[in-house]
């Protein structure tokens, strides 16, 4: 079983969705993410290789597996919307173009 981390971009997300939506992820994330996280997502191409992405209905919930710890960091969790500028995927690319996305990850790894 892998443990599941929130970068502060993810808890921002989930904060922002609707409250049943919350509660499905929730259950989501620990029922198929942290137990089989390569087996319930798929790879992402670039510019975000290495990344995976979990798909519930509309939703994205993108996230790196960190095999030899047994953790998963959550870095984006939003509806995919494909021609919108708030579309999960985009969010990562633009964070990642920055060079925040890194410094996210190890805060999440840290526990903040």
């Amino acid at each position: 079983m892998y443990q599941a981390r929130f970068t502060s971009d993810a808890v921002e997300d989930i904060r922002g969705l609707p409250k049943n939506i919350k509660n499905i992820l929730r259950k989501e994330i620990a029922g198929k993410v942290c137990r089989d996280p390569l087996g319930c997502s798929y790879e992402l191409e670039e510019p975000l290789r290495g990344w995976r992405s979990f798909r519930y209905r509309n939703y994205r919930v993108i996230f790196q597996a960190f095999t030899p710890q047994k953790t998963v960091v959550i870095a984006a969790v939003g509806e995919r919307q494909p021609q919108a500028r708030s579309d999960v995927y985009r969010k990562l690319e633009a964070l990642a173009e920055q060079g925040r996305l890194a410094d996210r990850i190890l805060a999440a790894l840290r526990g903040f």
